[in-house]
């Protein structure tokens, strides 16, 4: 570990039972585990929930490539760097602001994918008490419990986990990981970004975009994301 991967100390609750041994530092190194373990976890979460609920095998990742989650991902960052100092507050306060947190994230990730894609992944708008049809209450309720679980249980025996992992090696598997996910969001990206523009009927106007085009065709996007709403077709 050097100098600079070192983050504010987790403090609290955690540090205080676990004791100076398991008083683990808050890391870049560690945070990108958490990011990338949340992520796969997160996309299996929702597979296996689709599949349950509507009898559907569907693809719920992010990204054209691999199956991850960047959703939960930055969900796991964001609960990390918030709660890591809470660990000591009482379940409600935890519960609370999770709650409010994980409505504000979940709005925001709403509204940046229209900002960028012209494109919605989530529509609550059949369910009760929504804002926007991006967010309602009970979602807003399971944030405030995935916090609580997140500060009490999940983050630190994952960090146990990860700290069992043999450095040089771990080392290896980040830098892996940080490369393809870099590679396979910019790709992602991209190829959305041109199907709006085909949407709105700008024409392909080099290389690039003859090549997203051609590979990444709208019935492919829509086969890879099967529960993305184009906002004209669903009247947003």
């Amino acid at each position: 570990m050097t100098k600079e991967d070192v983050l504010p100390a987790s403090g609290g609750r955690v540090a205080e039972e676990a004791g100076a041994e398991t008083a683990r530092p808050l890391t870049v190194y560690r945070v990108f585990w958490l990011f990338l373990i949340a992520g796969v976890v997160g996309d299996l979460i929702e597979v296996v929930f689709w599949l349950v609920t509507r009898g559907e095998l569907i693809s719920r990742s992010s990204l054209l490539y691999g199956p991850f989650s960047l959703v939960w991902g930055l969900a796991a960052v964001l609960l990390t760097l918030v709660f890591h100092r809470m660990d000591d507050q009482s379940a409600g306060k935890i519960f609370a602001v999770g709650t409010v947190l994980g409505g504000v994230y979940e709005y925001i990730c709403s509204w940046v994918q229209e900002a960028l894609f012209g494109a919605c992944f989530w529509d609550y708008r059949h369910l009760p008490l929504n804002l926007n049809g991006r967010i309602n209450l009970v979602f807003c309720l399971f944030w405030g419990a995935a916090a609580l679980v997140w500060v009490r249980s999940v983050y630190p025996a994952l960090c146990a986990a990860i700290d069992r992992v043999p450095r040089r090696t771990g080392r290896r598997i980040v830098r892996a990981a940080a490369l393809f996910l870099v590679c396979s969001t910019a790709l992602s990206a991209a190829a959305l970004c041109r199907m709006d523009q085909r949407r709105r009927e700008v024409p392909a106007s080099g290389t690039v975009t003859r090549f997203l085009d051609e590979v990444y065709p709208d019935s492919r996007l829509k086969d890879r994301y099967p529960n993305m709403g184009i906002l004209d077709e669903i009247g947003w």
